[in-house]
């Protein structure tokens, strides 16, 4: 067993996440993993497990925004549910169910360490599909060129460049140094008004905090190494985005989407007909590698918006072969 400060701080983390548990997917598992310094942490992942038993059609997991956590993706999970496909919802440490641990650096390296180690605890069997929404993207990319997903979601990206919910990001890290100064009490009062006057549903001035963090540490421009490698992979993809992102401005993810190749688009303005929706299903079968989704009318909460959309897309993905690559 690890006996470091590291260890101990880690794994004794306030009451609090523990009163949650009582939601009934909610399980927790005994993970370790290393910082970006190679320091050795092990804590209690809190994650969301829909069938711990398997599911024989495929297993989704999801990675939450910043703030978030896998109530995020509630309507998603109900979805799957109907449709007999398993949902693992990740927790980041930090996010109110996995406690935070010293010295974390809410960067790609740290969050993809620690949820590589959730998952190769889990074991899980059979075709996977990865679903990221807003800050969570940049991982499920990553994730699934890891781990050889079958299929990958995107829900309101960020893009490759920085957007105006971060900009700019000079201004957050002021913020944080003030963070840093004041007495813990006033500081994290100080947070949580912050995110609540910006309409956020938070609870607390730790969970405001590491969202913050977590947004300065965003990757961006460093997603388009991970998107160039899902263009040579046998990987079906879905992306959904939003004319009323009052995050991410549309433009910013158009530009982005010039880097994923072989979609099919959909512009659609508020909703998805009957035949519009065949069409997008039809999009993952055969060789073809799937479709990007802009809904003028949506905002950036399409994880509830679309999430009939996003399960039968999953299901589809499943459904179908991965998609073969000519490299001759």
């Amino acid at each position: 067993m690890i006996t470091s400060k590291v260890f101990l701080a880690a794994s004794a983390g306030p009451s609090k996440v523990f009163q949650k548990m009582t939601e009934p997917n909610l399980c927790r598992k005994l993970v370790k993993f290393e910082t970006e310094s190679g320091k050795k942490v092990e804590l209690d992942a809190v994650y969301e497990d829909s069938l711990t038993s398997g599911s024989p059609f495929g297993t989704v997991v999801a990675f939450h925004g910043s703030p978030g956590s896998h109530n995020d993706f509630k309507y998603i999970r109900s979805k799957l549910d109907d449709l007999k496909i398993r949902f693992i919802g990740v927790n980041y440490p930090g996010f109110t169910f996995t406690n935070e641990y010293p010295d974390q650096k809410h960067i790609n390296i740290e969050r993809q360490n620690y949820s590589n180690a959730l998952l190769d605890e889990l074991g899980i069997d059979g075709k996977m599909a990865y679903i990221g929404h807003s800050r969570g993207c940049e991982n499920a990319l990553q994730t699934a060129v890891a781990r050889d997903a079958h299929g990958i979601v995107l829900i309101n990206p960020t893009g490759l460049r920085i957007h105006k919910g971060i900009n700019p990001i000079s201004r957050m890290t002021t913020v944080d140094s003030i963070y840093k100064m004041l007495p813990l009490f006033l500081g994290n009062a100080m947070m949580l008004g912050v995110y609540k006057a910006f309409g956020f549903k938070i609870t607390t001035g730790e969970e405001a905090v590491n969202s913050m963090r977590s947004m300065i540490n965003v990757s961006l421009g460093g997603q388009l190494e991970f998107i160039e490698k899902t263009n040579d992979m046998n990987v079906k993809k879905l992306i959904v985005f939003a004319g009323k992102d009052h995050l991410v401005e549309e433009e910013i993810v158009f530009e982005t989407l010039e880097k994923h190749e072989g979609l099919q688009h959909f512009n659609i303005d508020k909703e998805i007909s009957e035949a519009e929706r065949l069409k997008i299903l039809d999009s993952f079968t055969g060789t073809q590698r799937g479709a990007s989704v802009f809904v003028a009318q949506d905002n950036h909460f399409q994880n509830k918006s679309r999430a009939g959309l996003v399960a039968e897309a999953c299901k589809a993905m499943f459904e179908n072969e991965k998609t073969s690559r000519n490299k001759l």
